[in-house]
């Protein structure tokens, strides 16, 4: 057992649910106020301290338009859409190779971004790879059996797919604050704090396991604490060994909570756009890169399935299709609106604040990836994947 959780379970059990005296936190939440950052524009370079994710960079596949089976007038229309919603990146892969490429406001293939909660569709891969280890038995397994605060309390029989069906039956822990960024909102001092894991451990229980949809961000860093006392491995060593250096992904970052500490599971993987191509196509070609197997390919079949609480969710990813049609939301609300049906018969979405976004439709082998630093003006979670998959070829066949 690394020698941090011992420290850390002294933390949990001593300290305060709310600490409010937190240098950490005082130093981050001043930097925070006087760059007048919220959590979609904080710049990557603004978290500290970081744990780097070693990768193994390999060099992007490309593949022409006038090979791809995409209308061009199609690319055309995605890339004026996407400019037009403050986007600063967006790709296009098929078949697992680059065809379409465009970046804004300063952005470059090798530019870092932070792709908010699309981080947590990461953790549901990580923890099919430790079943598929025996590392984890079963996803019905009690937490209880990888949280030793929770052996003997009835949190503890909360099973890990209750966590990755986002199914808990935990509160929020927000005090009622939700998602405003104020220092008296327990889940921002938890955020900007230097301890990920006292406030997890500390929320009530407040609903049945398994039958309300209930998204939150202490559901997947539960999650990533489980994954640490099951591996006994840090979390940033189990991403870089068994998916950034075996996809072949440029080396990048996760905020820790204190040099030595925990990262931030739910969010913020620090990296480039294009890395994410190869994420997706993971759901395409059956956990496989190269001839080799990285997530089990049943396990990426059981992560897409619907949640009896939430058709719309699996494990820690989006499937199908989510609020279609009625007036359109302001800014980009939590479950994804669209103005239409997907076209497509299986869209699978990694969902993450502000409109970051990785579109997979396995039928015609399609991966799309938009990232923002600015929140769109007008966002319609159909328009990118039905423009660019209508327009698309069937496999096999050619325009």
């Amino acid at each position: 057992m690394p020698a941090r959780w011992a420290s850390a379970l002294v933390l949990l059990l001593s300290a305060p649910a709310v600490a409010q005296d937190d240098p950490l936190f005082e130093r981050r939440w001043q930097s925070l106020a006087a760059g007048g950052y919220e959590p979609l524009t904080i710049p990557t370079d603004w978290y500290d301290p970081v744990a780097v994710i070693e990768g193994q960079h390999t060099a992007v596949e490309t593949m022409p338009v006038a090979e791809s089976g995409i209308a061009p007038t199609a690319l055309a229309a995605a890339e004026a859409w996407a400019r037009a919603q403050n986007s600063t990146a967006l790709l296009v892969a098929r078949d697992g190779k680059l065809v379409f490429e465009r970046y804004w406001q300063g952005s470059g293939r090798d530019t870092r971004f932070n792709p908010q909660s699309m981080s947590k569709t990461v953790t549901a891969l990580l923890v099919g790879t430790a079943i598929e280890r025996g590392e984890i038995a079963s996803v019905d397994d009690a937490i209880g059996t990888y949280l030793p605060e929770w052996a003997d309390d009835p949190r503890g029989a909360i099973t890990v797919r209750h966590l990755l069906w986002m199914a808990s039956g935990l509160e929020q822990g927000d005090d009622g604050y939700g998602y405003q960024v104020t220092p008296d909102n327990p889940i921002v001092r938890h955020s900007l704090g230097s301890d990920f894991t006292r406030r997890l451990l500390s929320l009530d229980k407040v609903a049945e396991p398994g039958t309300a949809f209930d998204y939150s961000n202490q559901v997947n860093q539960l999650l990533g604490l489980i994954l640490e006392r099951a591996t006994a491995e840090e979390y940033e060593a189990l991403l870089s060994q068994r998916l950034w250096q075996p996809l072949g992904l440029r080396t990048a970052a996760m905020p820790l909570d204190r040099p030595g500490g925990m990262v931030m599971t739910s969010c913020c993987i620090l990296s480039r756009p294009v890395d994410w191509l190869r994420i997706g196509q993971l759901f395409i070609d059956g956990g496989r890169y190269k001839g080799q197997q990285v997530v089990p390919e049943a396990w990426l079949r059981e992560m897409i399935a619907p949640s009896p609480a939430y058709r719309g969710y699996g494990y820690q990813v989006w499937v199908g299709d989510q609020q279609v049609g009625g007036e359109r939301p302001p800014g980009v609300p939590l479950v994804p609106w669209q103005s239409e049906a997907f076209g497509a018969p299986q869209v699978i979405i990694f969902h993450g604040h502000g409109g970051q976004r990785v579109y997979v439709m396995p039928d015609k082998r399609l991966v799309i990836v938009r990232a923002a630093r600015q929140w769109p003006d007008a966002w319609d979670d159909a328009m990118l994947p039905n423009v660019i998959w209508r327009a698309t070829a069937d496999a096999g066949e050619t325009e």
